[in-house]
């Protein structure tokens, strides 16, 4: 059963629920179900007189137990029927309350026969005391009033006349058709039944508000010094499968590595909030504390949020939510944090010397001789722009949308030696070696392996650079035996580089569709998920 669905006077069976079995009494016009404020509700306990009940916030009782229909008034406590719907025993004590007139109590003698003994009404009282003391009623005609010449009262001063009185207070003169009669017309009645119902269920509201400030202002109050925060670094670093589920790295260990090379540079850090931010403040010049207050999150938890967005990709929106702060400081810490991890892990991306790859080649590559490089692009999902020209030079035909295109290298042994800069996906992979800046490191004498797709022989002419790809069909039906056997052999060694773009894949953000208010900030993700790359076991045993 709902909460206050049923009126809770004993015998009294009308259920908002089953409006077609309502019982509604003669002064009533609209049932009703009326709540009980709160500084009447022990009054109404006492009324309902009902064994181990107690009225509460919940509580409801229909309108034929009230002498106006509700809470009205001279009246706002329920008085009828209040052990059944016995309408014999209330009908003329209503009518009489209604009218106005002298309530009756009957009482029978020992004969039998019955008799009514009238009360004295507050009405009667007034009208007592308004003639005791010669003051005129609203009842009172103009054409009955005092004469002037009466002899004087007790209450009156020889130096004032009824006159003086009627000429001050004219309202107290009116005749009886000038009186408002309103209170025995229906209409009004109904009207002023309504107006009493809104001004309780304001009432009611604004109890229930009330109640519920208090209750946010003392949650505040106790948690204001302490703020328990649903994820935290602490409540991870005993388990190295949880640091990898959250961040990616191997183990709690490596993530204090990791903050232990940032750690030196985040007193003088400026967080981004504009534009301004780039000018270089005063306490980063004095190499002094940075002044304000206390941030909300460690400087170790602010590590942990920039992990678990590129792993997880969790939206700002959630990990707000973790990490019981506002969406703003989530994003500040994202727009700082990223270029400053970029900028202290981009020495794990390293292009090693000639000597440094013979000391680390795998055996698979033997037969190449000075293998520097396996090279590859992988592609990103991006969101579509609005402007069409915009959308042309991002949208790649190879995926059929909108996406950013990389260009990956990677070493023998399997390790990420170089990164390029983030361009639109309609660019070919011969335009992204030349506009990289990878040709630059290659060695005179040196080896690279790449699919058919880089077919950038002409861009190698300067430097002496052999550039292994599998053979191109051209006009032939099908390769020669040698051709087949050259073309496994480039595709066994150059699996290395997929397996290395996979592991960068591993990071949801680089699956996901990537919003374009997060492009400029594309870069510095591409740069630490390629050292967090490193930073796992090698993929090909030495």
């Amino acid at each position: 059963m709902g909460k206050g669905d049923r009126c809770a006077v004993f015998g009294c069976n009308n259920d908002r629920r089953y409006p077609e079995k309502l019982l509604i009494k003669d002064h009533v016009t609209t049932i009703k179900w009326h709540y009980c404020p709160p500084k009447s509700r022990r009054i109404w306990t006492k009324l309902l007189n009902r064994e181990g009940f107690e009225v509460t916030s919940n509580t409801r009782i229909c309108s034929n137990h009230f002498v106006l229909g509700g809470p009205h008034g001279q009246h706002p406590h329920p008085c009828l029927y209040m052990r059944g719907p016995d309408t014999s025993t209330h009908s003329l004590e209503i009518q009489e309350i209604i009218s106005g007139a002298e309530p009756t109590t009957t009482t029978t003698t020992r004969g039998g026969q019955v008799k009514r003994a009238k009360h004295e009404t507050r009405a009667s009282k007034v009208a007592k005391i308004s003639s005791d003391h010669c003051y005129y009623t609203p009842s009172v005609a103009a054409s009955e009033e005092m004469p002037l010449d009466s002899p004087p009262s007790p209450c009156r001063s020889s130096s004032f006349s009824c006159q003086d009185l009627k000429e001050e207070h004219g309202y107290a003169f009116m005749s009886e058709s000038e009186v408002c009669t309103c209170v025995k017309c229906e209409v009004c009645k109904r009207k002023w039944r309504d107006l009493e119902h809104d001004r309780d269920s304001l009432r009611e509201e604004r109890d229930r508000l009330k109640e519920e400030i208090e209750k946010r202002n003392s949650e505040l109050q106790t948690g204001k010094d302490t703020v328990n925060h649903i994820y935290d670094i602490e409540n991870l670093k005993h388990s190295d499968k949880l640091i990898h589920l959250h961040t990616g790295l191997a183990s709690y260990a490596l993530f204090i590595w990791i903050f232990s090379l940032i750690k030196p540079k985040l007193p003088y850090m400026q967080y981004f909030k504009s534009s301004q931010s780039q000018s270089t403040k005063s306490y980063q010049v004095r190499r002094t504390n940075k002044p304000g207050p206390k941030r909300l999150l460690s400087y170790q938890n602010e590590l942990l949020v920039t992990l678990m967005k590129i792993k997880l990709n969790l939206s700002e929106q959630f990990l707000a939510h973790l990490f019981s702060c506002g969406i703003s400081l989530i994003s500040q810490v994202l727009s700082t944090w990223l270029p400053l991890l970029s900028l202290e892990l981009r020495c794990l991306i390293h292009w090693p010397t000639r000597n440094e790859l013979k000391l680390y080649m795998p055996s698979c590559f033997a037969k190449y001789r000075n293998m520097s490089a396996i090279i590859d692009c992988t592609e990103v999902p991006l969101q579509r722009p609005s402007l069409a020209k915009a959308n042309s030079q991002i949208y790649s035909k190879y995926k059929g949308r909108a996406t950013a295109k990389i260009l990956v290298a990677c070493t023998p042994a399997g390790t990420i030696s170089f990164v390029s800069s983030v361009a639109g996906g309609n660019m070919s992979d011969k335009e992204m070696v030349k506009r990289s800046g990878i040709l630059d490191k290659f060695a005179p004498g040196d080896t690279i392996l790449a699919d058919r797709g880089f077919n950038i022989q002409e861009l190698l002419l300067d430097k002496p650079v052999r550039l292994e790809i599998p053979p191109f069909l051209k006009k032939k039906k099908q390769f020669s035996e040698s051709e087949n056997k050259t073309t496994k052999q480039v595709a066994n060694a150059r699996i290395h580089v997929e397996r290395v773009i996979g592991r960068m894949k591993d990071f949801n953000i680089m699956k996901a569709e990537l919003p374009l208010d997060m492009a400029d900030l594309f870069d510095h993700i591409v740069i630490i998920v390629a050292s967090l790359v490193n930073l796992q076991p090698p993929i090909i045993p030495l």
